[in-house]
Order: structure tokens, then C-alpha cells, then sequence
């Protein structure tokens, strides 16, 4: 078959072999014992995910300041995990398919470990940020983990085993918290670095003894040329969206990302269409069973990924007395006079009411610790209801939660009992979603494509993540914490306080970013006509094949 020759639809034999092959390596006559066991073993292994984002991500105002040369690109810490994460989950999935599940997830496990000791070794920025993208590859594995679920487990578990793959068994949201926070307050920011290649060390055996490797293969040629476009073509436009609030959204040096991400992306598309073995087939795109599923991770994720960037700034805040001594102290030592001398010509401005001065180990223990566990029972919640009653109606009542807890942080987030108990419900939302988005993918999507779709859901639930943190960058830095100076006889000075925002600016983000996006969520939800029946674990073929899904290597 030529790159240009148009598509045909699969004849019966080519179809009915591919669904053969799919159950080849299902196991269905297994002890419910070793379904266990295996199902262990891949939670335990791809919570690596959720325990890098629980762990590294409240770590980060300490490792701006272990890397002075940083400057205002500390944020990139962070930042980098999403670019490089997003432009690579997709070829991440699509090789699954091509070389094995199992396979791929043993080859990223291997980088994340080495760019973890690189992020544990180094003192330097660059290098920091080149160990962060290593691990940043490890983000694709939820989405191959999805796979092997699909083609290993019997169908009556697979809306289950998703539903504890998407929320872990409490490793990422009970223990991180609280041992990231004990580490970190008791040794350095790098300690974290070290617990994760430990981690990663014991379950890379648990994957290679107890996991089998599924026999179901794509026969079809890697499209390298459409990864590469599509890879740079998201980097830049996450870029664009990351730094713009930063960087100036028309200025010179970040436009050309979104105008080259773009280019980029536009031919990614013609490509795709001209060749008869693609990356990614945008027929999955245009069936509104898959597209309303890939927005739906959009703005589900910004809902989601709201919390985990407010919550560690606000309530690490030091106490406004503790604050404000400081910064009398620094500058009374700065103009060589006595503190109090100082203090009577100076005075701050905003309600910073919410600082709590909690370490990282409070933090987790005062508030992490109830989001977190929260979304672990709810995730297989979510699941059995997707089972017996269909994907969409826990999509519906999480989306739904999510609205109302942003509304009830948006009043009540000033004490951490308020954040913490409200908490609880945005956990109910987390839940829920991610027991119910890999489902609907799962089907409506057929096995020859799960490692690509699954990919691309992660692709849209990076971009809504991107979006959330350029969203509330200038909504924060519009409420700055002020010290107000007034020598006699002069005109007040004002100086903003670095990364100290006002009450009125969080609770803006709350409502602003946090209340839309989940009402945008569940006007999606609403308009979808998939998973209104019992999931069915990928039972549902009807969606066509194209033919480069049977063409030979």
C-alpha cells in the first residue's frame, strides 16, 4: 500500500482476527488470587505518577531557593514535567501498541529512574530541569497501564481495575504526603528525589515477575515523522500557555512558541492525513464519543489541578506576624537602623488572614491528607457505579461536586479545617473522573487503538493543566502582598512581597478558573450520549479500523 492510498474499511476476516488476537492474551480461567496480584503490582508501579506531582510539587519554593540562578523560572520545575510529559505520552502510547505494553513501561521506568538521580545529584539549574524531563517521560504510563488492563484482564474486571489505577491504593495519597513532608522537613528537598529511585528500584521487579506480557500487537510502522511534528508542535504551544502571563503574551520571545507550535501542529494534521500508517488516526477526533471525552479532560483538569498549586502556597505562607517581623528585620538591617525605628514609617497592605506558616509535613497532614484520601475511596466508587450503571453518571456527579466545592472555597478557604473539609468533596470529583474518562475511552475506542487514545486523553489532561497555571499566574500576581514605605517628607514607596498573594486573589482564582471550569465540565458531560449503559471493559467494537491498524511492518 502507497503513503497516499485512501482508506478502506477492514474486511470481516481482517476483523474478526483482530478481535481474536486481542483476547489471545486475556486471562480469563485465572485464580481471582494472581488478577489480584497483577492488578497490585501495576497500581503500585504507575503511582510513581501522582507520587512525583504529591511530592515534588509542594518541595517547589525550596528548590527555587537551593538554585539562586533559577530566578523567576523556578516555576519551570513544574513547568517542564508538563511540556515534555505532553509531547510524549502519545508516542509513548502509540509504541505500546506497536512493541508491547509491558516492554515500554520497563524502557520509561528506566528514564524516569536516571532523571531522578540526576534531580537528587545535581547543582545546577540546567541539569535539574534536563533530570526533570527524563521524568517526565514516566507520565505516558498510566495511559499504557490502561492498555495492559485492557488486554490482559478478564472484561467484568477491567471498569474496576481502572477505577484503583486512577486513584492508587493510598501509596500517592496517604503515604507521600506525609513521609515527602517528614523527609523534607527533617533532610533536604533532595531526600525526595531519593525515595522515588527507591521506589521506582522495588516495583520495577513486581512488574517484571508478576505482570504478563500482553501477545496483542498493532502491525504497523512507527511514524516518526508525525511524532516529531506532533511532539513539538504541543511543546510549543504548552510552553506559549505555561510562561505567557510571564513572558508577555505578544512579546517577542513567547510568541514564536504558539506560532511555531502551531505550524507545527497544522502539519502534523496534513501529514497524517497523506500516510497510511499514522501516528494517531484523526477519525477518532471527529467521533463525538471520543472528541466530547478529550474536552471533557480539558477542563476537568484545570478543576483538578487548581487546589494542588493553591493550596501549598497559601497555607506555607508564613503567619502575617511572623511575615512581617521578617521583613521589618531584613529591612531595618538593609537602611542600618533599629526595628523600631523603621517600623513607624512603614505599614503592609492586604489581607494575607489565610497564611498558616505550615511545613510540608503539616501541610500534608493538616490538609493533603483529606483531599488525598478522599479521591482514593471515591476512584473505586466511581468505578462500580461505571460497572453497573454506566461511565457518564459518575463523570456527572463528580463534575458536578467539583462546582460546588469551588463555590464553597470560594467563601470559605481561610482556616485549613475549611480547605480540608471542603476537601473532601473536590476528592469525591477527582475520584470519580478518573474512574469514569478511561472507561468511556475504553469503550469506544478499539484495542488496536487503546495505547494511542489513551495517550491523547493524557495529552488534553496536560494541556488543562497548563491552562490552570497560566491562568491563575496574573489573576495571583494582580493581589500582591505590599510593604508600603513612607520616609518623612517623601512620597509612599510600595514594593510588592514575592509570591505572597491576598486573600482576594485566591479566592478569585477559585471562582474565576475553579467554578467555570467545572460547570464547562458538566455541560459536556451533559451533552454526551455514551456511557449510559454498563461499561463494558472494551467489549464495544464499533468503531472501524482503519487499514494501517493490519498493514505489515
Amino acid at each position: 500500500m502507497s503513503e497516499t492510498t485512501a482508506p478502506r474499511p477492514d474486511p470481516p476476516l481482517a476483523a474478526a482476527a483482530a478481535e481474536s488476537d486481542e483476547n489471545s492474551g486475556r486471562l480469563v480461567h485465572a485464580s481471582t488470587g494472581r488478577l489480584v496480584t497483577i492488578l497490585v503490582a501495576l497500581v503500585l508501579f504507575s503511582e510513581v505518577v501522582p507520587l512525583q506531582y504529591t511530592m515534588v510539587g509542594v518541595i517547589i519554593p525550596k528548590i527555587g531557593t537551593a538554585f539562586p540562578q533559577s530566578g523567576d523560572s523556578t516555576s519551570w520545575a513544574l513547568t517542564i514535567l508538563g511540556v515534555v510529559g505532553a509531547a510524549t505520552m502519545c508516542l509513548v502510547g502509540k509504541a505500546s501498541d506497536l512493541v508491547g505494553k509491558k516492554q515500554v513501561l520497563l524502557a520509561v521506568s528506566l528514564f524516569f529512574l536516571a532523571g531522578t538521580v540526576v534531580c537528587a545529584l545535581t547543582g545546577n539549574w540546567a541539569v535539574f530541569l534536563l533530570g526533570r524531563g527524563l521524568q517526565a517521560l514516566s507520565l505516558g504510563m498510566p495511559a499504557v497501564t490502561y492498555g495492559v488492563v485492557r488486554d490482559v484482564m478478564p472484561r467484568r474486571w477491567i471498569p474496576i481495575c481502572v477505577g484503583f489505577i486512577g486513584t492508587g491504593f493510598g501509596v500517592a495519597s496517604i503515604i507521600a504526603p506525609l513521609v515527602g513532608g517528614g523527609l523534607t522537613d527533617h533532610y533536604s528537598w533532595r531526600s525526595i528525589f531519593w525515595f522515588l529511585v527507591i521506589y521506582m528500584a522495588v516495583t520495577i521487579p513486581l512488574v517484571v515477575l508478576i505482570v504478563p506480557n500482553s501477545p496483542f500487537r498493532v502491525r504497523q510502522r512507527f511514524d516518526l515523522i508525525g511524532a516529531v511534528l506532533f511532539g513539538g508542535g504541543i511543546a510549543g504551544c504548552l510552553v506559549y500557555i505555561s510562561e505567557g502571563a510571564g513572558w508577555g503574551w505578544t512579546s517577542a520571545g513567547c510568541l514564536p512558541y504558539l506560532i511555531g507550535g502551531l505550524a507545527a501542529l497544522l502539519a502534523w494534521a496534513a501529514w497524517e492525513n497523506r500516510i497510511s500508517y499514522p501516528m494517531m488516526e484523526l477519525s477518532l477526533l471527529r467521533a463525538p464519543k471520543v472528541a466530547l471525552v478529550m474536552a471533557i479532560a480539558v477542563f476537568a483538569t484545570i478543576g483538578l489541578t487548581l487546589p494542588n498549586f493553591i493550596v501549598p502556597y497559601m497555607f506555607e505562607t508564613p503567619k502575617a506576624s511572623v511575615l512581617k517581623g521578617e521583613i521589618l528585620a531584613q529591612t531595618a538591617a538593609a537602611q542600618h537602623y533599629p526595628v523600631a525605628i523603621v517600623a513607624q514609617f512603614v505599614h503592609f497592605q492586604g489581607d494575607i488572614s489565610y497564611a498558616a506558616g505550615f511545613s510540608v509535613f503539616q501541610l500534608a497532614w493538616h490538609i493533603t491528607l483529606f483531599m488525598s484520601v478522599s479521591a482514593m475511596i471515591f476512584g473505586p466508587v466511581g468505578a462500580l457505579i461505571a460497572r453497573r450503571l454506566g461511565a457518564r453518571l459518575p463523570l456527572l456527579i463528580g463534575s458536578a461536586a467539583a462546582v460546588v466545592t469551588f463555590l464553597l472555597w470560594w467563601r470559605f478557604h481561610h482556616d485549613w479545617q475549611e480547605q480540608a473539609a471542603i476537601g473532601a468533596l473536590w476528592g469525591l470529583g477527582f475520584g470519580f473522573y478518573y474512574a469514569s474518562s478511561p472507561n468511556l475511552l475504553i469503550d469506544a475506542v478499539p484495542a488496536r487503538r487503546q495505547g494511542i487514545s489513551a495517550g491523547m486523553l493524557a495529552v488534553f489532561g496536560a494541556i488543562g493543566s497548563a491552562l490552570a497555571t497560566a491562568l491563575i499566574t496574573p489573576i495571583l500576581t494582580s493581589h500582591p502582598f505590599q510593604l508600603v514605605a513612607t520616609p518623612p517628607g517623601g512620597k509612599p514607596i510600595v514594593h510588592d512581597i514575592p509570591q505572597v498573594y491576598t486573600d482576594a486573589g485566591y479566592a478569585e482564582a477559585y471562582l474565576l478558573i475553579g467554578v467555570i471550569a467545572a460547570v464547562i465540565t458538566v455541560a459536556l458531560v451533559i451533552l454526551l450520549r455514551t456511557g449510559r449503559k454498563p461499561a463494558l471493559g472494551g467489549a464495544d467494537e464499533q468503531v472501524p479500523a482503519p487499514p494501517s491498524a493490519v498493514v505489515d511492518a
